[in-house]
């Protein structure tokens, strides 16, 4: 399989940055739900660290996956696909991008409103707010929470329409993305 997309599949590029992605994302979102409830150590501190990293890291990923995706062919939809399943394809689609900027951009926002220098790995991307500014740090607050339960609802809708392409209707949708996936008896 080539790296580039054509009209038929996805590359190797798009295919890895979409599992990688998906594998940080639900990493990220088991880690969010359950280090609020971490006692107060150095433990707790480190995870969010790492947290605040990998989400960035996810917002690096959604860039470069949005540049390429701009730059190479899509694979088409099937043919015969009704027109409210490609209008739910393409706002599914640009929903998962959107929140994928907007919940690491608001993690951003939250933290630099925290009055916290912004991490990544050990280096400081971004200093000090020099206060804490309350009425942004709410806003991005819900915005990264409520963002999170938006996410997953799509994820499972996205799932949930590869799935029903792969075994109830058969086609290659599903395969095109995990080629390793055998095809629907």
């Amino acid at each position: 399989m080539p790296i580039r997309n054509t009209t038929e599949r996805w590359g190797h590029l798009s295919i890895a940055l979409h599992w990688i992605t998906v594998v940080m994302i639900l990493s990220l979102v088991t880690v969010g739900f359950v280090m609020e409830d971490l006692p107060n150590t150095p433990f707790k501190r480190d995870v969010y660290l790492l947290h605040k990293s990998f989400g960035l890291t996810v917002l690096a990923l959604t860039a470069l996956r949005l540049g390429w995706r701009f730059v190479q062919p899509t694979p088409a939809l099937p043919d015969g696909m009704p027109a409210w399943q490609r209008w739910a394809a393409r706002g599914g689609h640009l929903g998962l991008y959107g929140l994928m900027i907007a919940i690491p951009a608001s993690g951003w926002a939250y933290n630099w409103a925290s009055n916290f220098a912004t991490p990544y790995f050990g280096w400081t991307l971004l200093e000090r707010a020099g206060a804490v500014d309350r009425e942004l740090k709410a806003i991005a607050g819900v915005v990264h929470e409520w963002g999170v339960y938006a996410l997953l609802a799509l994820l499972v809708a996205h799932a949930g329409a590869a799935f029903y392409h792969h075994y109830q209707l058969k086609d290659a949708v599903l395969r095109r993305m995990a080629p390793w996936v055998k095809p629907a008896a």
